[in-house]
């Protein structure tokens, strides 16, 4: 009777690491708002969520989602009724929200289809032309661009995947959005469409998104391993996976340096 024990026990333990084992029991609550490609809410959650999920994973947690509002969900993160939230980009800890280093980088981008020549210099360059971009545009890139949506021929528009098309059409001479955000539309149906039509003209600054955590031990965690995962192949799969992949072929993936905090 003991043999078989111990035959049965030799026979089952290679088996026991064949099964993922969490390290913490109660999964992770992460909430956002969807805004593809960076938020979605589906089977996968976009490059911002899918980030945050996946470095999450490495520190042995699993993870679940609750989709709201940006604002309800500061407030959420706050009161400790989720963990997690992302994007955000505060700079600031307060009590309840602690920031991360940066996960991402939004690039607002100014794009032109490049048969047309144009190389503005400034946003100013772009008035007498043809502008196209989202709704509220003018309330997050300055007083120039304020003095641009005044011109007769400038538009905003709700639905930010129709904005490359109208673009590739010829409507507009240029188009001002997130490059993430025009590429993943531009890309919906065909990640390999090709994307060496347009000029982008980086008029307009990038801005930093990091995530909230209401629990400052684990966005320490969080923080020391960001950089060591943002060096892994996995982190740019995260990106062609939305984006397809010749699009990162010309420029590095990390594209903005994320120092390691002391251990």
């Amino acid at each position: 009777m003991v043999l078989k024990q111990v035959l049965l026990l030799k026979f089952l333990l290679p088996l026991l690491w064949l099964i993922p084992v969490s390290l913490h029991s109660a999964p992770l609550v992460i909430t956002s708002s969807e805004g593809p490609p960076h938020t979605i809410d589906d089977i996968h959650h976009g490059i911002d969520l899918d980030i945050v999920e996946a470095v999450l994973n490495r520190l042995g947690y699993e993870v679940e989602y609750q989709f709201m509002g940006l604002k309800r969900a500061e407030r959420e993160v706050v009161t400790g009724r989720v963990d997690v939230m992302a994007p955000i980009f505060m700079k600031s800890d307060m009590p309840g929200s602690y920031i991360s280093l940066p996960i991402v980088q939004y690039q607002p981008m100014v794009f032109s289809l490049k048969s047309s020549n144009v190389m503005p210099k400034t946003i100013l360059d772009m008035q007498g032309h043809s502008v196209v971009t989202f709704q509220g545009a003018p309330g997050y890139f300055g007083a120039d661009f304020v003095q641009l949506s005044k011109e007769s021929r400038y538009m905003e528009l709700t639905d930010m995947a129709t904005i490359p098309e109208l673009l590739v059409k010829g409507r507009y001479d240029y188009a001002v959005l997130d490059k993430y955000i025009f590429y993943y539309f531009y890309r919906l149906n065909d990640k390999a469409r090709d994307i060496s039509l347009f000029t982008e003209h980086p008029l307009i600054n990038s801005v930093p998104a990091s995530a909230a955590f209401h629990d400052v031990e684990l966005r320490n965690q969080f923080n020391r391993e960001l950089p060591r995962f943002m060096e892994s192949e996995q982190y740019k799969q995260i990106f062609e996976r939305y984006l397809g992949s010749s699009l990162l072929s010309s420029e590095p993936v990390n594209h903005f340096k994320v120092e390691e905090l002391p251990l």
